[in-house]
């Protein structure tokens, strides 16, 4: 089956306002280019840390995920936004080896959105993909959804998730072969991997680091 949905949004609860948000304006963009919808899940906002089988199957069945990243993203207790980040991974590799390009992040399927953290934002990430940083908008108000940088930026992540669908749509292989039975990587397998990732522990004044 062909992909489904133009991007899925990755985000923390906390940042349920600026996912909105940003469901939004990439879908008002989109519209005006692909008739594939973006998915954004809020069953998150009732806590937990639970994955639902739709879930896993929506992530598989979109061309892009946008990871929206603040501090709280990577965590060792809530680990469904690292491992929405790692399942992205995996379904990444076997796409870019279906269209040839072999690790090329030119034409990655992770596009990181720096909202807060920049100082805190992974090497891992931030050292091999493209991101924008957002975190110079003051979100406190609606009205950073006006600035001229923003909503360039929209236009820039909305052409390239288009151009994305269009080739993962004209692969001679189903991208979404494996959807159906496609699962979320559990934590007990990710710990080792998300443990460098997170945000190094404060150092208060006296103690030794």
């Amino acid at each position: 089956m062909p992909i489904k949905y133009s991007c899925f949004i990755s985000y923390r609860s906390l940042s349920v306002d600026v996912a909105r948000d940003l469901h939004v304006s990439l879908d008002s963009e989109l519209r005006l280019w692909t008739h594939l919808p973006i998915y954004r899940d809020e069953t998150r906002l009732h806590g937990g840390d639970f994955f639902n089988r739709e879930l896993a199957l929506a992530l598989c069945e979109s061309a892009c995920m946008v990871m929206i990243y603040t501090p709280t993203y990577f965590d060792r207790d809530k680990t469904y936004c690292a491992r929405e980040y790692k399942a992205m991974e995996i379904l990444e590799t076997k796409r870019l080896e279906q269209l040839g390009y072999e690790r090329n992040y030119q034409h990655g399927l992770i596009i990181p959105i720096v909202y807060r953290g920049i100082d805190f934002f992974p090497a891992y990430v931030s050292g091999v993909r493209n991101y924008y940083k957002f975190d110079t908008f003051h979100i406190c108000s609606k009205a950073y959804l006006r600035n001229n940088q923003y909503q360039d930026s929209i236009k820039a992540i909305a052409k390239y998730i288009l151009e994305r669908c269009n080739e993962l749509n004209a692969l001679d292989v189903d991208p979404c072969e494996i959807c159906g039975s496609f699962e979320i990587p559990p934590a007990e397998e990710i710990h080792g991997w998300l443990s460098p990732l997170l945000p190094p522990k404060p150092i208060f004044p006296g103690r030794r680091a």
